[in-house]
């Protein structure tokens, strides 16, 4: 199963070209673009073991937290449809950053937040990126980006569009702090692995 996994994602990773140019990107492609990493973020669940206490309860679905303004709606809801590691998925919009941001004044919304096994930040909020990370650092939640800054700000796994090619990359060691492990046969496909000694 687990060869089977990492023939399939090698794969993704070699077929499924976006166009690199966002003017030269219809909707369509860019929608193609997010279904294909959704397709990652159901893997990457796979092959992520978090803290005991996050996983507790095994009638508890797997959350997955889409952050900032996105506007490809359906391609990530096929998630919500399959079992990931014998649960199922659950997809939660949180599309008004500034709400987190003021965690203190509307605690709700951040606990809802740290609550998510997985977050996905939008390129919409790569200004927000460390603020984000913040929120729920220490809180077992793997951190998923797609701007050039989301390994520095502390998160844990970024999409790079490389040879217009959908990538990623992982820091290794903002998992760790988190208690989250992130098992080798994903970081084998990783374009770049950052752990400090």
């Amino acid at each position: 199963m687990r060869l089977r996994f990492y023939i399939l994602l090698s794969l993704s990773i070699a077929l499924h070209v976006v166009p690199c140019n966002a003017q030269d990107r219809s909707d369509s492609e860019r929608n193609r673009e997010y279904k294909i990493k959704a397709a990652f973020l159901y893997n990457f669940i796979k092959f992520v073991d978090w803290p005991e206490e996050k996983v507790a309860d095994p009638n508890e679905p797997i959350v997955i937290g889409i952050v900032g303004k996105y506007p490809f709606g359906d391609a990530f809801e096929p998630i919500t449809k399959k079992q990931i590691k014998g649960r199922n998925g659950l997809i939660k919009r949180f599309e008004d950053v500034e709400k987190l941001k003021k965690g203190k004044t509307d605690k709700s919304a951040v606990e809802s937040l740290r609550q998510c096994h997985l977050i996905f930040i939008c390129s919409s909020e790569k200004e927000n990126l460390a603020d984000i990370v913040n929120l729920v650092d220490k809180h077992g939640v793997l951190t998923v980006g797609e701007t050039p800054n989301m390994i520095k700000s502390g998160g844990m796994i970024n999409f790079v569009v490389e040879e217009n090619k959908v990538r990623f990359e992982i820091n290794l060691t903002a998992a760790k702090n988190n208690r989250i492990k992130i098992r080798s046969q994903l970081l084998r496909l990783a374009k770049k692995v950052i752990e400090e000694k």
